[in-house]
């Protein structure tokens, strides 16, 4: 493991914040993702549910 030779507190915190950054990045892709795949399950029940009415 690398050790951190920080400077003073502007390096840490620096560090802290672009970390929270790419926490907030990586729970936002992760939300669209399980957005995406809850719409296309419903949607596709939707269109199911459309053709067989339609096909009476």
């Amino acid at each position: 493991m690398l050790d951190q030779n920080w400077n003073d507190d502007t390096d840490y915190r620096s560090a802290v914040r672009r970390t929270r950054i790419m926490m907030a990045i990586a729970l936002v892709v992760a939300l669209l993702v399980i957005g995406i795949g809850v719409v296309a399950i419903f949607g596709a029940s939707l269109f199911l549910d459309l053709a067989e009415t339609l096909s009476r």
